[in-house]
């Protein structure tokens, strides 16, 4: 365990706080519309999900991950249902991960949380009869994005980005 780890993170400036969210929202944003075919349907491999194992190493990025689900899901087929319950999920999900520090345990959080809850609201608000069907997919998919890219993100993260956001932040 490196020191950074052992030691509260610092917090940061306004600024970079901001900034730092600012270029999380946009990034998730992007990669939902550059992946837009694959990001709506049951069967979903949203590949901005892999950055929900962030708050991870980064528990501020859960403004950004927010913003940027939110903005993306008023893209989806499921109009306002998808932007208000995927928005309340990722922010869930991402609290969570936030107080989660090994990689494998962090990835759960989003996994679980849109495996359950979408699929629900699914059935409940958009006539969706096929519930665990539904649960299924999206827990394949989000473990398949989480497993497969979001953990590789993370130690990417943890090497190369974590010095720099935490670099002279007092």
């Amino acid at each position: 365990m490196d020191t950074l780890e052992k030691q509260k993170k610092p917090k940061l400036s306004v600024t970079r706080f901001l900034c730092y969210n600012g270029i999380i929202a946009a990034v998730y944003l992007t990669l939902v519309y550059v992946f837009q075919f694959m990001s709506f349907n049951a069967v979903q491999f949203r590949i901005a999900e892999c950055m929900t194992i962030l708050p991870a190493l980064f528990p501020f990025s859960t403004l950004g991950l927010t913003v940027g689900c939110f903005l993306s899901n008023t893209m989806s087929v499921w109009g306002w249902i998808d932007a208000v319950s995927g928005t309340i999920c990722t922010l869930i999900a991402a609290l969570l991960t936030s107080v989660i520090k090994k990689p494998f345990l962090a990835a759960l959080p989003p996994v679980l949380i849109n495996s359950f809850v979408l699929p629900l609201v699914w059935f409940l608000f958009a006539g969706e009869t096929a519930y665990w069907i539904n649960v299924l997919w999206v827990f394949i998919g989000q473990a398949v994005v989480l497993y497969a890219l979001g953990i590789p993100l993370y130690y990417f993260a943890k090497k190369h980005l974590v010095p720099i956001v935490y670099n002279n932040v007092n």
